[in-house]
């Protein structure tokens, strides 16, 4: 009795093919293949994956949906909006949203980014102080970026080391050709657009990080732009100083800028000094707008 006969084997092309196909069944919409996992922000987890549509890497952040609230919802699609709203070197790029289903988390959204490679400035502050020329450009970059959101209405409300990014050069020759950092500022998932206008307000639970917070956010009042001006203060002074200006438990670090003024060293000269006073002065209308700040940080990155 004659067996049954043997299907051919498949073709080198065809194998391809076959591994594309599986590939694109376990990628998140059918297009983005987690690698790995790179950190949280916001309210989401956030993984190095790869487009397989055109090849290229990017940052995925992952929001879960199985428990979440409508409040926390509004908070993926406000997130959404603000990027998407958003286009400037300095600031992290939206390139995608969907959902879908994952096999370990079940309902899922996500937002597909750009990818920074490099380091943040946590990393870079962990080694030492940063030189007051690499503070000063740092400091530029973050301020004319912000500048930008706020013009579009927009108040990031969580500007912190881990939040600034410190990218390959070759990012934005332009900065980049008069040397020292360049950085992008990163995660936008607590931002609030119409802040800008004086009518934001910080959702209950989600209101940045303690260390970093302006006192009006400290009080749970509304904030503004001069928030985020506060908040490039106290992250400049810990470049220079190498130490956060206010540490400890978020609740004793939240009353603690409410007892207690910045210190900013004299050591660290009178134009730091005078302009980071300023950026961390207790009143919102003290502070400088943040097209000054820049002015000033440019001046201070020429100075020896």
């Amino acid at each position: 009795m004659r067996g049954a006969a043997r299907p051919p084997r498949p073709t080198k092309e065809h194998a391809k093919s076959m591994d594309a196909d599986r590939r694109t069944r376990t990628a998140l919409g059918r297009r983005y293949q987690v690698e790995s996992r790179l950190g949280s922000g916001g309210s989401g987890e956030v993984f190095r994956a790869t487009d397989l549509r055109v090849g290229r890497s990017v940052a995925l952040k992952v929001f879960t949906l199985d428990d979440a609230t409508p409040a926390d919802v509004r908070r993926y699609a406000q997130e959404a909006r603000v990027l998407a709203g958003l286009s400037h070197p300095g600031l992290v790029a939206l390139l995608d949203v969907g959902a879908d289903v994952d096999r370990e988390r079940g309902p899922v959204a996500f937002l597909a980014m750009e990818l920074i490679e490099g380091t943040t400035l946590r990393e870079l502050i962990a080694r030492g102080p940063v030189s007051a020329q690499d503070t000063a450009a740092i400091g530029h970059q973050i301020a004319v970026a912000l500048d930008h959101a706020h013009t579009a209405g927009v108040v990031h409300r969580d500007i912190k080391p881990s939040n600034v990014l410190v990218t390959p050069p070759d990012r934005n020759p332009v900065v980049s050709g008069r040397g020292g950092p360049t950085v992008v500022l990163a995660d936008f998932g607590i931002a609030t657009s119409g802040a800008a206008r004086g009518t934001g307000r910080a959702p209950a639970g989600s209101s940045g990080t303690a260390g970093y917070h302006s006192p009006e956010q400290a009080l749970g009042a509304d904030v503004g732009p001069a928030s985020d001006v506060y908040s490039l203060g106290l992250v400049l002074l810990e470049c220079r100083t190498g130490t956060r200006a206010y540490p400890g438990a978020p609740l004793a670090s939240s009353l603690a800028r409410l007892l207690e003024p910045v210190t900013v060293p004299t050591s660290l000269g009178r134009g730091w000094s005078r302009l980071l006073g300023a950026m961390t002065a207790m009143e919102p209308e003290e502070r400088p707008p943040l097209a000054e700040v820049a002015e000033r940080l440019d001046t201070l990155r020429g100075q020896d």
